[in-house]
């Protein structure tokens, strides 16, 4: 069930990867930022969700191997990450920023984060345990 939440920020990518290409191009800057805020707002938009987005998909692949773990909270976790992200970006993309909404969109991102990082740690241990019991 990863790959459906991979492939879901995978179109969300494209979508912020083409705002950022038009943008870019409308004010007809193809190399960082110049002084022009929108450019910085986008490019840092995408920037910050190509950074998150890995490590958030590696570690929800890597829960899924235990067949033990909850899938409503699997799925929660991603719905809210997907939220986020979609929140975070959507306050960038505003003709002002819009700060409630990146402040709630940083929360659903991390959030799901620090749980699924914690899960893991938990699931790891307690598959090491059953198996050396054996």
């Amino acid at each position: 069930m990863a790959a459906l939440y991979g492939g879901v920020l995978g179109v969300l990518l494209f979508k912020i990867s083409l705002d950022t290409i038009k943008a870019r191009k409308k004010h007809q800057i193809s190399l960082g930022t110049g002084d022009n805020a929108q450019i910085q707002a986008i490019v840092s938009a995408h920037s910050n969700f190509v950074g998150y987005s890995p490590i958030f998909l590696i570690l929800l692949y890597s829960i899924e191997r235990f067949q033990n773990y909850p899938s409503m909270l699997f799925h929660t976790l991603g719905c809210l990450f997907v939220l986020g992200r979609i929140l975070h970006y959507k306050s960038f993309t505003q003709e002002k920023m819009d700060f409630k909404n990146r402040v709630r969109g940083m929360k659903l991102t991390l959030l799901p984060i620090l749980i699924l990082s914690f899960s893991n740690i938990v699931m790891a241990c307690l598959d090491f345990v059953s198996k050396t019991e054996n």
